[in-house]
């Protein structure tokens, strides 16, 4: 386990673990919004970056609170006008997440403050970036109780005691 503060988390994380996933990549955020990540030398946008994990059989479950930003939606629907991308990319709208979990290929996580987004995960530079924090958990003993809190989300667990119910755009259970 360690600390990745700021640019760290892009560095240490997001570009050696997420934009190299060879199986899955789960993610619980608040926000999702556009953002860039560097790709085998060049940038591209985090939906750009899922389309070729999905193309290379990575799969993708994203909790999020908020709806993603126009521009993540946009490309998105651009990416997916055959299904392409959708099928291997599920998202789950939770009104109450306000977790930050990123868990790739079930060996390594991040948790902390940064949202999907440029100033939390992506390749802003320091003047455009939040001051963030995440601690890096390796390896499957570390990673698998982050997993199973995903997933109980994931799977509805905590909707019969949510209260938000009323709420919920999409409830699991």
């Amino acid at each position: 386990m360690r600390v990745l503060f700021d640019r760290e988390i892009y560095e240490h994380f997001t570009e050696p673990y997420i934009a190299q996933a060879q199986t899955l990549v789960w993610i619980a955020t608040a926000n999702i919004k556009g953002t860039s990540v560097r790709y085998r030398g060049r940038f591209i946008t985090f939906v750009d970056l899922m389309s070729i994990l999905v193309e290379r059989g990575v799969s993708w479950r994203i909790i999020h609170s908020e709806l993603p930003s126009g521009p993540f939606r946009e490309r998105y629907e651009q990416l997916d006008l055959k299904g392409r991308l959708s099928a291997g990319v599920e998202f789950l709208h939770c009104v109450r997440m306000h977790s930050k979990l990123y868990i790739v290929d079930g060996e390594r996580a991040l948790v902390g403050s940064p949202n999907l987004t440029g100033a939390g995960i992506g390749a802003k530079a320091g003047g455009k970036r939040n001051f963030e924090l995440g601690i890096l958990f390796e390896g499957e003993e570390e990673t698998q109780p982050l997993m199973d809190y995903f997933d109980s989300v994931w799977m509805g667990a905590h909707c019969p005691r949510c209260g938000r119910r009323d709420i919920c755009p999409a409830p699991p259970a």
